[in-house]
Parts: structure tokens; sequence; C-alpha cells
């Protein structure tokens, strides 16, 4: 339990970002309209940035010593909630491997932290859904890991589709209509909800849109992580155009 010194003006929620991210923005836009949360953003060099995405490129994201040195530099800041911002490697290797990466950036930052893909899980259990379709940027083989870890976690994957590309530069500057077309190529009768893998995307514009049309819950990367870390950190703002988890839970 924090101490009122502790609280500051605002609820403060560090983000430990790969070092090839570019959307930086699209985690705003998560923000409530009134105000009240910072992010605190900072990146740890990945050397491997420059190959094509692979099982081992990804793999290599989830080395522990940049990790902790970068969620090091957010202790004097004391976040509220820390964030692993790296979806693939923290499925990559299944959820002990997670843990061991949330469990770094806890004790680099000194507070509570929680990564994408655990973000992604608990949103999908509050949801209440038990069969899922996903969906991802990555080349197969990666995405795959995905339905692999949420099979792990007790979910049914109906479905995995991959986008194939091969650099966060492709994914970070696609069209939100890209992540649309996706998931719904994705989706079918069977599936009770949606992920969509890569907290490097941008969807805050296409969730809402998604949900209308298929009648159930689009559980995008940055969308669900920034619920999780938004509630963690003691945030209920309900949001309305943002899909059914900001809007409900």
């Amino acid at each position: 339990m924090r101490n009122r010194s502790d609280q500051g003006l605002t609820r403060r929620i560090a983000i430990i970002a790969p070092s090839d991210g570019v959307n930086d923005d699209e985690y705003n836009t998560y923000l409530p309209p009134a105000g009240g949360v910072t992010l605190l953003w900072t990146r740890y060099e990945t050397p491997a940035h420059d190959e094509p995405i692979s099982l081992s490129m990804v793999g290599s994201y989830g080395d522990l010593a940049p990790i902790s040195q970068a969620a090091r530099t957010m202790r004097i800041t004391r976040p509220h909630v820390s964030v692993f911002c790296c979806n693939s490697c923290s499925f990559v290797h299944g959820p002990a491997v997670d843990q061991q990466i949330r469990d770094a950036v806890a004790a680099g930052s000194g507070g509570l932290a929680i990564s994408v893909t655990s973000a992604q899980v608990e949103a999908l259990r509050t949801l209440g859904v038990s069969r899922v379709a996903v969906a991802g940027p990555y080349p197969f083989a990666v995405t795959a890991k995905l339905a692999e870890y949420l099979e792990g976690s007790g979910f049914r994957v109906t479905a995995t589709r991959a986008k194939e590309f091969t650099s966060e530069w492709q994914i970070g500057n696609a069209d939100s209509t890209v992540w649309l077309d996706l998931a719904l190529q994705a989706d079918s009768a069977e599936a009770e909800a949606v992920v969509v893998a890569c907290s490097g995307i941008r969807v805050n514009d296409i969730v809402e849109e998604f949900e209308s049309r298929q009648g159930k819950p689009l559980v995008a990367a940055p969308a669900a992580v920034m619920w999780r870390a938004l509630r963690l950190a003691g945030v209920a703002t309900r949001i309305r155009d943002k899909g059914r988890l900001f809007s409900q839970y």
C-alpha cells in the first residue's frame, strides 16, 4: 500500500518498450478525457531489431538484463503500475517466461508490473469468454505462439490468422483498417471474442466498429493493456468509444 506522499498529482503508468516501437501516440488515446494519468515511457535496446521478425528475433526481445535496466530507470517516478510493452516476446516462450519478465520489471521499477499478454488473458477472463480467435501482424509461426499461450491459459482457440509482416516499421505504420480487416478474417461464429496481437499496432478507432459489426469483444493488445493498467492504477473511468472493456469493466 502506497502512502500519501507516494500519490503525487497524477496516476503514473510506466511503460517499458522495445527500441523499435513507433506508436506511442496510440496509448494516449485510451487516457481518461478528464486527465489525471501520466504515461512515462522508456526504451530498452533490442540488438536484433534489424532482423526480420521470427521466433528467435522476438525471443531475443525478452532478454532480462536490458529490460531490468530500463525498469530501474522508472523507480524514481514511483509508478502505480509498470507495463512491459512487447506482446510477442512475452508470449513466445510461454507463461513461465512471461512471469519472469514481469517479475524483472516489478523488481526494477519497485512495484506492480504487467505484460501485454497477461493483460489480454485478464481481459478475456473479465469478459467471461472461453473460445477465441487469434490474429497477429507477424509471420504465422510467431502468431501461433500466442494461440499456444492462450490455450495453456485455459482458452480454446478456434482460428489463427497472421498478416505476415516482418518488421515493426511495417506494423507501426499500418493503418488501423489493416487490423480491422485481419480481425474480421479471423472471426467465426464459434469464437466468442477475437484477440489481436502486438503492442505496436494502432486500433483505437476500430475496436468499437468491430464490436458493433460482429457483436463480440475485440481484445486488441494496446487497448487491453491500457485497460488493465488503468484499472490497476485505480482509474475506473468508463470510456464509451473504445470497446466493451472500457465501457463496461
